[in-house]
């Protein structure tokens, strides 16, 4: 067996044996390191790596910021090891990764590996979306830490950042990042990742902010990862050899779905049932019909949307925590969303109150319907922005207005042809008549807006709605087809045959809602996330 000090093979050039031997003798990144190490020829002071570190703290309008030297990275990974070891994550838990572009021509072949870990932006999406002021960004060093005692586990800052660096720790109930190994800095030492290279491609830098947001408009970072003008991220990716400008991600092509997240699937569909149901309703009394099963409505529509309010709390990893959702009020439209619809619960609470209450109080409920209704559509509002703010294109602001819209009035719809039918004291065919003429009309609507997306199969670049719409016609096609399924019966043929008495009503009820559900379970699995290029396993 030859060592790396052997000597050369003496076979010709062609020889098989010799450019084994030759291969041999070229040793890894990790290989020279520790024969470096073991001869003594590393300063003393090596493991401290201050070469790596700019040798002043940032100033003014300055942050600390990763250097990364594409060319030096060989994706040897010491530096996911050393981050995962020396910060004591878990076994799965990771908080940087190394990834793998490829591109250039079948005669020049490029591959190209990255490391990559949380950006530390100069304006993070992640700290602007926690309802539970969670995260800080330093004023003196620009790092931006994660406070875990604060985290109430909502995850919301995952759907917030475009580069997949929070982490969520189901052990813990929390999320976690990267926070530059901050006390590492504060004592002069290098993060452990930079410590742990043993090629010296990444390195601590200080950067100007404003050069960071000038070069952002240039929309340029990494090829393959986000544009950075959605949260100014500090990272710096270099390399002396110019780039194919087809070079990307190696998992370009790979489509998988995303997580569920089934309370937030039942939360969004129940409450813009609750919502729903009180706006259509309160607009069918000011046309005259529809009053006489008024309590048994509001009972109903204030039901749903108490029940799921409290069921909701399971999505978090911390719900003990849960009255810190609404810290972020100036910045998050999480918080923004749980306070609308806390108003749009109490409001609805007291109008239910009103019918139980003497006289003199029971004639202030009709006074509260129209501002049940105010509050209900400020609350499905703000739920529009949570997903919204998140910049996926699928999650649009029209797409995903007109779907979380029309939700409600569909179920607004078929909830109120329920109470009609099964709850209320006495029928009111006028009611159920016009009822039975919106429903049809708002559930064809919804299924054209959904339907819609898949016109993005005719894209010829991978994009994300062309994704999104692979998924839904492949691997999520089960969902796709039971979704229609239940919306053309529910809300169409139940409908077109007539819906006047309990067994037709609660069919059609029953369909259109887990109709919903399915359409909400797709609005999450379907919505592709953006993330760093070619994350490897």
């Amino acid at each position: 067996m030859l060592y790396g000090n052997a000597a050369p093979a003496a076979a010709g050039p062609s020889s098989l044996v010799a450019l084994l031997l030759g291969e041999q003798q070229r040793l890894s990144a990790v290989e020279r390191f520790a024969e470096q190490h073991d001869r003594g020829a590393l300063p003393e002071r090596a493991r401290y790596y201050q070469d790596l570190m700019p040798a002043s703290p940032p100033g003014p309008g300055q942050q600390y910021a990763f250097r990364v030297d594409l060319d030096k990275c060989t994706g040897c990974k010491a530096c996911v090891a050393g981050c995962h070891s020396l910060n004591g994550l878990d076994e799965a838990e990771t908080w940087r990764t190394v990834g793998l572009l490829h591109g250039g021509t079948a005669e020049a072949p490029v591959q190209q590996t990255v490391t990559t870990s949380c950006h530390h932006c100069i304006d993070p999406a992640c700290m602007r979306g926690c309802p539970a002021e969670a995260y800080e960004k330093d004023p003196t060093t620009g790092i931006v830490r994660h406070l875990d005692d604060q985290c109430i586990g909502c995850q919301y800052c995952i759907f917030m950042c475009p580069y997949d660096a929070p982490k969520f720790n189901a052990r813990l109930g929390i999320v976690r990042k990267c926070d530059l190994c901050s006390d590492r800095l504060g004592a002069g030492e290098a993060p452990a990742c930079v410590q742990a290279c043993p090629t010296s491609a990444i390195r601590i830098d200080v950067v100007d902010s404003a050069q960071v947001i000038e070069e952002a408009q240039g929309d340029a970072f990494l090829p393959g990862a986000p544009g950075p003008g959605v949260t100014l991220p500090t990272t710096r990716y270099e390399s002396a050899r110019p780039q194919p400008r087809n070079l990307l991600p190696a998992d370009f092509y790979a489509i998988a779905r995303e997580h569920a997240h089934w309370p937030l699937v039942f939360m969004l569909v129940f409450t813009q049932l609750s919502a729903g149901a009180f706006a259509v309703h309160t607009a069918a009394g000011r046309l005259g019909v529809g009053g006489v099963w008024s309590r048994a409505s509001t009972l109903f529509a204030l039901a749903c949307g108490a029940f799921v309010m409290v069921a909701s709390a399971s999505h978090l990893g911390r719900p003990r925590l849960a009255f810190r959702a609404i810290l972020g009020l100036r910045t998050s439209w999480l918080s923004r969303e749980i306070l609308g619809f806390a108003v749009f619960s109490g409001l609805a609470g007291a109008r239910a109150a009103a019918f139980f209450a003497p006289p003199g109080l029971a004639a202030l409920g009709p006074r509260l319907d129209s501002a049940v209704v105010v509050a209900g559509v400020l609350a499905v509002t703000a739920s529009v922005m949570v997903y919204v703010a998140t910049q996926r294109p699928t999650w649009g602001p029209a797409a995903t207005a007109l779907k979380f819209g029309l939700t409600a009035v569909v179920l607004g719809t078929a909830a109120e042809l329920l109470v009609g039918c099964v709850l209320a004291p006495a029928p009111d065919a006028a009611a159920l008549r016009l009822l039975g003429q919106v429903l049809p009309i708002a559930m064809m609507a919804k299924l054209v807006v959904e339907l819609a997306a898949l016109a993005h199969l005719r894209d010829r670049r991978n994009t994300a709605h062309k994704r999104s719409a692979i998924l839904m016609t492949r691997e999520l096609r089960g969902w796709t087809w039971a979704r229609l399924a239940l919306g053309v019966m529910g809300g169409l043929v139940l409908p077109a045959i007539g819906i006047d008495g309990a067994g037709s009503a609660i069919g059609a009820f029953a369909c259109c809602l887990c109709g919903e559900l399915c359409e909400r379970y797709l609005f999450f699995t379907a919505a592709t996330a953006p993330r760093m290029p070619g994350a490897l396993s």
